[in-house]
C-alpha cells in the first residue's frame, strides 16, 4: 500500500510542487513540510525573534519576517549568517542594534564577493 503523500505547508517550499511522504514528513501543528523546508522555517523564525528583541515596536513582526524571507529566498543570504548579523550587531553597537535589514544583504555580498 502507497504511504500517504502531503503538500508541504511551507509557503516557500525549497522542493517546487513535491509531495512529502508520511515517513519523510515533519509535523508542525496540523501541517505536513519537508525536513529541511521546516529547518529553514525555523532558523527564520529564530533570526525574527532575536531581531524583536532588540527593538521595542513589536508591531514590525510580519515586516521583519518578509525582510528575512527576501533575504534568504531573493538574495541568497544563508539564514545562519543573518542570525549572526542580527546577534553581532548587538555586541557592536550595544545601544542600537542593526535597524536596516536590508544593510545585512549588502555586507554579506561585500564580504562574500569583494570588488577586484
Amino acid at each position: 500500500m502507497a504511504s500517504k503523500q502531503y503538500v508541504c505547508g511551507y509557503k516557500y517550499c525549497l522542493h517546487k510542487n513535491e509531495k512529502v511522504s508520511l515517513e519523510e514528513s515533519v509535523l508542525v501543528g496540523n501541517r505536513h513540510y519537508h525536513k529541511d523546508c521546516a529547518e529553514t522555517k525555523r532558523r527564520i523564525i529564530e533570526c525574527a525573534e532575536l531581531y524583536m528583541s532588540y527593538i521595542e515596536d513589536k508591531t514590525q513582526y510580519p515586516t521583519v519576517l518578509r525582510i528575512i524571507n527576501t533575504l534568504t529566498f531573493k538574495n541568497k543570504v544563508p539564514t545562519e549568517y543573518t542570525y549572526r548579523s542580527i546577534a553581532n550587531s548587538k555586541t557592536y553597537y550595544s545601544d542600537k542594534p542593526v535597524y536596516v535589514l536590508y544593510g545585512i544583504r549588502k555586507a554579506f555580498w561585500t564580504q562574500e564577493f569583494p570588488a577586484q
